[in-house]
């Protein structure tokens, strides 16, 4: 048996102030598709660590241009 969770997430209280009888209607699922999209959009990008690549590319071009500039001597 499950028990009841007294937690409410902030989304789910944000989505029934913004509209009760549309959260109700859709028994506490999402409503709102692009919203909930861009949500999980936004958690994507922000959980996502940092590129590789591009530290790759411009940690290559920083060196080049320092090489260039006489910065760093070959």
């Amino acid at each position: 048996m499950r028990k009841d969770s007294s937690r409410l997430s902030v989304s789910k209280l944000a989505e029934y102030a913004e509209d009760p009888a549309a959260f109700i209607k859709a028994d506490g699922k999402p409503y709102n598709k692009q919203a909930a999209a861009a949500g999980i959009k936004a958690h994507k990008r922000v959980g996502a660590g940092p590129s590789k690549m591009k530290f790759l590319i411009g940690t290559a071009i920083l060196l080049a241009i320092l090489i260039h500039f006489g910065v760093i001597k070959i």
